[in-house]
C-alpha cells in the first residue's frame, strides 16, 4: 500500500489529530464526526489523502476505532509522529522502516528513561504508550512549577547526552522523542516521500489540531492550518503569535471546525 499512497496523484491532503480534534468525546452521538465522514466520502475520498496524526499508540488508536465511527485513513501517524503506517488498517501493521532508521540517529532510549526517572513530578503513562521512539509521562506539577520541571528534564537529557525533544501538551502530558521526531517531522517525511514520487498535491495540505503536540504540524512550511475552537491555550497562543491568512481559527468544535475550515479555504470541489 505504501507504493499506492506514494504513486497515486492526490488533489489535496488533510492531516488531523484525533482526540478533541477529529473526535469530540463530548459529542456522544458523533454528529460532527459523521458529518465530516459524509463530506469526505462525497467530495474528497476519490482524489485526496486522509492522514490521521495522533499521540496515541497504534494499540490505543485501535481502541478508539471501537468507540467512535472513524473513517479509514490512507496514512496513520502514531505516537506523536514517531511511527508511520501506510497500511493502517492491516491486522498486523508494520511501521515504516525508513522513518524508524532516521529516528535512531542520536537516540538513547534507556538514557532518556533514566533522566526522566530522576524527576518525581513525572509519572509514566500506560506501558502501551512507551514506544521505541517515544516515552510518555503525566506531569503532576502545574503552572510555573510545571515549566520548571520541563526545564529540569531538558537539562537532564542534555547532561545524559541524549538528543531529544520534549513535547508538553494538554497541561499534563509530556512526551520525550528523538530530536528529529514530532508530528511535524512525520508529516515532512511523508510529504518528502510524496514529492519524490512526483505527486505533490495541487490543492495543498491542511493540518488540524487542538493542543501543544500539534504545534509542529502547523509549523510545517506551506500548509494551511485549522485550530478547532476547543483548543488548549498552548496552541492558541502559538496561532495568535503566527496569525496569517493560511491559519484559520474555527468557531466550531472538533470535526465541525474541520468542516468549517474546508469551506473557509474553499477546498470543497463543486460538482
Amino acid at each position: 500500500m505504501a507504493e499506492t499512497v506514494l504513486s497515486k496523484p492526490h488533489r489535496f491532503i488533510l492531516v488531523s489529530d484525533l482526540d478533541w480534534t477529529m473526535v469530540d468525546h463530548n459529542d456522544h452521538d458523533n454528529r460532527a464526526l459523521l458529518a465530516f465522514n459524509q463530506l469526505w466520502e462525497a467530495k474528497f475520498a476519490k482524489d485526496s489523502l486522509l492522514v490521521f496524526s495522533t499521540g496515541r499508540s497504534h494499540a490505543l488508536y485501535s481502541d478508539l476505532r471501537k468507540e467512535v465511527p472513524l473513517g479509514n485513513p490512507d496514512v496513520l501517524v502514531c505516537s506523536v509522529g514517531t511511527e508511520i503506517f501506510f497500511e493502517a488498517m492491516g491486522a498486523s501493521p508494520e511501521a515504516n522502516q525508513q522513518w524508524k532508521t532516521e529516528l535512531d540517529q542520536g537516540w538513547d532510549r534507556q538514557a532518556a528513561i533514566d533522566a526522566a526517572g530522576r524527576l518525581h513530578d513525572l509519572e509514566p503513562q500506560d506501558p502501551s504508550e512507551q514506544r521505541p521512539h517515544k516515552l510518555s509521562y503525566h506531569l503532576t506539577a502545574k503552572g510555573d512549577d510545571a515549566q520548571k520541571v520541563i526545564s529540569q528534564l531538558g537539562e537532564a537529557l542534555k547532561a545524559a547526552g541524549v538528543r531529544a525533544k520534549i513535547i508538553y501538551s494538554g497541561g499534563m502530558d509530556v512526551d520525550i522523542l528523538p530530536e528529529g521526531a514530532s508530528k511535524g517531522d512525520g508529516l515532512k517525511f511523508l510529504l518528502r516521500q510524496i514529492k519524490e514520487a512526483g505527486n505533490a498535491p495541487r490543492d495543498g495540505v491542511m493540518v488540524c489540531g487542538d493542543s501543544g503536540n500539534d504545534v509542529e504540524l502547523f509549523a510545517v512550511p506551506g500548509v494551511r492550518g485549522c485550530m478547532v475552537v476547543n483548543a488548549h491555550p498552548e496552541l492558541k497562543q502559538w496561532c495568535d503569535a503566527h496569525a496569517s491568512p493560511d491559519l484559520f481559527q474555527a468557531t466550531q468544535r472538533c470535526a465541525g471546525g474541520i468542516c468549517e475550515a474546508l469551506h473557509h479555504f474553499r477546498l470543497i470541489p463543486q460538482d
